[in-house]
């Protein structure tokens, strides 16, 4: 086990005996509050973390700080440095920009007490986000070490975490499981707390009080009835008294999407297909995150549902520890969960022998490699043009108009749309004085890009004659 990681000469802290009750300290004037955001994953963190991530110089000028260094958007390297390396799992290999795990978190410790050391004496909040805390931080040790790390710099922490219903939780989370290489016929497990403890919340929960002291931690239930506004980025503002408006149709609201039923199947196809290769099937192999990202990219959609019988029997075993979880932490709800699925009239809940995994669907798999080829080809089509359009430009600069112009229809074999490419073409007629020509790309402008500014300039000078 890792010891504690104390940077900024912040003192020793034990952590609590497991019975301890543990009372919040009293905030540190003169600094930040600090909000740990630990998760859960498929709660929102991603819309959270990229809309935080993509304002973060408008959150600093509002005294909040987003920090860079563990993340641009997920902090994962946060509790990814207080765990020994062969517990990260299928972390994205991405994060250690080519050298080893050690070495980049080695690096990340540097940096990040470089930045909360630099932090601006303006600043009056400091938001941490990363779902592997309550994931990778499993115990009241490994809880702690995250404490001693962050309490040099915090006046008050505020632990937040969103709870989701079990079943529905495990069932968003099937697509990311494949994303991860995780190739496995979609159903719920026939497991309890026992077997799965990041469901146990009460236990999870219960764990960071004992850490960080019960008014520390602000748990919120994951259900539009109890969301502002019914949205965990609208939510997570309102919670940490951030006054930024985040259009509904910000592309950062909508991260991290399930995929089609069509898609999952692809994906197990191909999954069971890379198996096959020399190279087999790896979380790590660039082709597989590849062909993943472009499977989410072109079929995005709910994902794969449980069946109402077999969500109540998977909720039954959870029922003693939400109970206990709505007692301590939501002692006005009724229950902790709302809208819990309900099996046909009739339907046995007792546990029997497991229904064998279905197989996959080869004609829906077809479909959506048909879909995937087509959307492939199309981005593929775009990316040549944007490649020629910037052949074109440097031509321009160089006052090669041959080669540019040779360059354009390139572009315009690839796309025949393109608007920069139909545009310089008609600039480039009208210098040669071919003004018939330059109304000829006008229109194609005109027909698919009416109220593009490149259409919209072409057609002035066209009218100045």
């Amino acid at each position: 086990m890792l010891p504690p990681l104390r940077p900024f000469n912040a003192p020793t802290l034990a952590p609590p005996p497991a019975t301890a009750h543990v009372e919040a300290p009293a905030p540190i004037s003169g600094r930040p509050e600090l909000i740990l955001h630990i998760g859960q994953s498929k709660t929102g963190t991603s819309s959270i973390q990229r809309v935080l991530g993509a304002r973060r110089a408008q959150l600093m000028a509002m005294g909040v700080c987003y920090p860079a260094s563990p993340g641009w958007a997920n902090h994962g390297m946060l509790p990814a440095s207080l765990v020994a390396p062969d517990q990260l799992g299928h972390f994205n290999p991405a994060l250690w920009d080519g050298m080893g795990a050690e070495a980049r978190l080695a690096r990340f410790r540097r940096e990040f007490a470089a930045e909360m050391a630099a932090l601006p004496a303006t600043t009056r909040l400091i938001i941490l986000s990363a779902e592997q805390c309550s994931g990778l931080l499993a115990t009241r040790d490994a809880i702690a070490r995250l404490r001693d790390l962050v309490a040099p710099f915090a006046g008050r922490i505020r632990v937040v975490m969103y709870l989701r219903r079990q079943d529905a939780h495990f069932a968003s989370g099937y697509t990311q499981a494949l994303r991860v290489a995780q190739i496995s016929p979609p159903g719920l497990p026939p497991y309890g707390p026992d077997r799965l403890p990041h469901y146990d919340y009460a236990t999870l929960l219960g764990n960071w009080a004992a850490v960080f002291g019960d008014a520390a931690i602000e748990p919120r239930i994951f259900e539009r009835a109890s969301m502002v506004n019914g949205d965990a980025v609208d939510d997570f503002l309102a919670l940490a008294g951030i006054d930024i408006a985040v259009p509904p149709d910000d592309p950062d609201r909508h991260s991290n999407l399930s995929v089609t039923p069509a898609a999952i199947e692809l994906m197990r196809r191909m999954g069971e297909a890379m198996r096959a290769t020399p190279e087999g099937l790896s979380a790590a192999s660039p082709i597989w995150r590849r062909f993943v990202a472009a499977v989410s990219d072109a079929m995005p959609g709910p994902g794969w549902k449980p069946k109402p019988a077999e969500a109540a029997a998977f909720l039954a075993r959870y029922a003693a520890v939400n109970e206990a979880t709505r007692r301590r932490w939501f002692p006005a709800r009724p229950a902790l969960f709302e809208d819990m699925p309900d099996a046909a009239p009739g339907a046995p809940l007792a546990e029997g022998p497991p229904a064998p995994p279905p197989p996959i669907d080869e004609a829906a798999a077809l479909d959506a490699a048909c879909t995937l080829l087509l959307h492939e080809t199309k981005a593929a089509a775009q990316r040549e043009a944007q490649l020629l359009v910037a052949q074109g430009r440097l031509l321009d600069r160089l006052g090669e108009d041959g080669p540019a112009a040779q360059a354009y229809r390139a572009a315009i074999r690839a796309v025949p749309d393109h608007p920069v490419a139909q545009a310089r073409l008609a600039d480039l007629a009208l210098a040669a004085g071919d003004a018939a020509a330059a109304a000829a790309h006008h229109a194609v402008l005109l027909r698919h890009h009416p109220d593009h500014n490149l259409t919209q300039r072409l057609g002035r000078l066209l009218a100045r004659g």
